[in-house]
């Protein structure tokens, strides 16, 4: 096994995340957000707050398998996205180094971070982005 030189607590959020970031609407039916999930290969959506400037929601995937598992398939027709949705998702800003966002996303349980620039959402950061980068240190 070969170690590399790799600094990855000076790596900011903003280097590692992705800046393609999809949207919900917070009325939207579950159905219609998991089928764009799964058209674009994606594991979570975005969530516009209520005002332009509160944080944004997220839902995954698995919060909407949790809720089939719960109740039944009928439950995407009849739920919309805020009912599933975790609102306000947890945020970082962009300069946030990587080895913060690693233990924010291990404490918090959370896979997935949105990324800010003040309070404009400009990417997402997933533990599969941070297990890429790393693994090119």
């Amino acid at each position: 096994m070969t170690t590399t030189s790799c600094d990855y607590k000076k790596l900011r959020a903003g280097q590692v995340m992705n800046p393609g970031v999809q949207w919900a609407e917070r009325t939207e039916n579950l159905r219609a957000a998991a089928e764009r999930m799964a058209n674009h290969g994606i594991r979570a959506l975005l969530v516009r707050g209520h005002e332009p400037e509160d944080l944004p929601g997220i839902l995954s995937g698995k919060d909407i398998v949790n809720l089939i598992g719960a109740h039944d398939l009928g439950v995407l027709d009849q739920l919309h996205v805020e009912d599933a949705a975790t609102q306000p998702a947890i945020c970082v800003p962009e300069t946030a180094n990587l080895g913060d966002c690693i233990n924010l996303m291990r404490m918090s349980g959370v896979r997935r971070l949105p990324v800010l620039r003040g309070t404009t959402v400009v990417g997402i950061l997933s533990l599969t982005d941070v297990l890429d980068r790393l693994l090119k240190c």
